[in-house]
């Protein structure tokens, strides 16, 4: 009887373990430590009314992503576009920042000033992947302030 109760307890612990693991295909979320890369096309937008600093900067973004639609400028947000907002929100009295916001249709880049602009292009170019001659940017957000978990 001893036995018959040893074994249960042993394969019912066995079987929990191996429910308990989740096949990596299976899985409803990528592991944190992946990222998912989107194709980018997309032109640099950025408003008429930006600064000569600021074109500069856009036309640097523009060539280290490879685009083949360079530089766009209008008067809002054309939403095909990695859209550049530098000036337009001043954290105060908090530090000055950006936040990048990648999706496949589109992003934003919003910076304090244009040393956050500068800093957060360096970080696109550090992590944008090249494949066949073609750029590919990390989905989601990237920012210099913390990320606090939402779970």
């Amino acid at each position: 009887m001893r036995r018959i109760i040893f074994c249960y307890l042993v394969f019912s612990l066995l079987a929990i373990a191996f429910l308990s693991i989740t096949p990596v295909s299976g899985q409803k979320h990528p592991p944190k430590n992946s990222a998912t890369f989107t194709p980018w096309p997309w032109p640099v937008a950025l408003p008429t009314n930006s600064s000569a600093e600021i074109k500069v900067a856009a036309d640097l973004l523009a060539k280290s992503l490879n685009s083949p639609l360079g530089v766009h400028q209008s008067n809002q947000n054309p939403g095909c576009a990695l859209w550049l907002e530098v000036g337009s929100w001043k954290p105060n009295p908090s530090t000055p920042g950006y936040l990048i916001l990648i999706q496949p249709g589109g992003g934003r880049i919003m910076a304090s000033d244009l040393k956050q602009l500068q800093l957060a292009i360096e970080q696109l170019k550090q992590k944008k992947h090249v494949r066949d001659g073609k750029t590919e940017l990390p989905v989601g957000v990237i920012t210099s302030y913390p990320i606090h978990p939402t779970h």
